[in-house]
């Protein structure tokens, strides 16, 4: 099959979709945001452990489980791939995808280092085809009016941000992600996320870091249940983020506090549509309206037009690297003492382009 064929030429209806990885994630949330979009159909389900990919295709109703990914990539009416493996495997899979001409939504992390996630992006830019990494919460309406407000200039020149991802982690999570000390850790998993809403909110990128970890509470071997940190970001703003595993009673957060106002989004970062904005003036709190949508049935909207009209997806794999980059530099300041540059992405990518 030609690559990119069956959907640039609309040969076919519907985007045939194969989930990598029988996660929970897949499971709870982005495998039913694929069943939910008109323009899209799970063809298959691949995991080497074929016990646990017939559970998962039982649950979602999908007719076909692979065990091995050549099957899939192999397969013409797969078009796109939703990688949901382990954080170690994401590279090794996006790069047979990308030889092989299928799309990719991938999990976040992108990669384990800095050189996975950029040889990433640059394979998929190479083959042509649309590399995603799933910062679901681009797709969130209390996101999008809190970014809405700061281009608008609702608060002025912002000056400041906050981003506070912090929640107990279930115990049936309490597995590779507080044990792992390879791809483990709330640096991976929430961190990347808190940089990558900071950085949509801003419309900035990170420069600098400073950082420090612990394992408080259920992180073992090494693995950082939490992690306080401070970003500089090329605007001259500076951010604080703190992301744990070890709160059960710790409300999240999104703020941007600007010469004008400060916008105040709370319980916002999750999975579901939660949470409320407000904007504070004149010592006057005022609710902004928003209405809630699926966030990962509006990342799957935005990947697939992405494929179709060569759009934007909610975010890009550069995206993907610029989360990973400034994660890291977090990671190098808590271990060195020292602050860190965050290394320039676009530059990067402009070299590669």
């Amino acid at each position: 099959m030609e690559r990119g064929a069956s959907v640039m030429t609309g040969k076919h209806r519907t985007f045939g979709w194969s989930i990598i990885g029988a996660s929970q994630i897949a499971r709870s949330w982005v495998g039913a945001a694929i069943r939910a979009n008109p323009q899209a159909r799970l063809v298959s389900v691949m995991s080497r452990d074929r016990s646990r990919g017939e559970a998962f295709a039982r649950a979602l109703g999908i007719a076909k489980v692979e065990t091995a990914l050549e099957a899939v990539l192999n397969d013409p009416t797969v078009d796109a791939l939703y990688v949901s493996t382990g954080n170690d495997r994401h590279a090794e899979v996006t790069l047979a995808a990308a030889a092989a001409g299928k799309h990719v939504l991938c999990e976040k992390p992108l990669g384990l280092t800095l050189e996975e996630a950029v040889g990433m992006a640059q394979a998929c830019d190479r083959a042509g085809i649309v590399l995603a990494t799933n910062h679901h919460m681009r797709a969130a309406a209390t996101h999008r009016e809190i970014r809405r407000l700061v281009q608008s200039g609702a608060v002025g020149r912002p000056l400041a941000a906050r981003a506070l991802y912090c929640e107990y982690l279930p115990p049936e999570l309490q597995t590779w992600r507080t044990r792992d000390p390879r791809q483990g850790g709330v640096l991976y998993d929430l961190t990347v996320h808190n940089v990558d809403a900071l950085r949509f909110a801003l419309g900035a990128d990170p420069v600098e870091a400073m950082g420090m970890k612990a394992s408080s509470l259920i992180g073992a071997g090494g693995v950082e249940d939490q992690a306080q940190s401070v970003l500089r970001f090329d605007s001259g703003l500076i951010a604080y983020l703190h992301e744990g595993y070890a709160f059960a009673h710790h409300e999240t957060a999104l703020e941007v506090h600007g010469e004008t106002g400060s916008i105040y989004g709370r319980g916002i970062m999750d999975e579901a549509p939660n949470g409320t904005v407000f904007l504070r003036r004149n010592k006057e709190m005022t609710e902004i309206p928003t209405e809630p949508v699926n966030l990962y049935e509006g990342t799957v909207a935005a990947f697939q037009a992405a494929i179709r009209e060569g759009s934007r997806p909610a975010a890009t794999g550069w995206d993907g690297v610029w989360s990973l980059a400034a994660a890291l530099a977090i990671r190098e300041s808590a271990e060195t003492g020292r602050m860190v540059a965050v290394p320039d992405v676009s530059r990067i990518a402009a070299q590669a382009a």
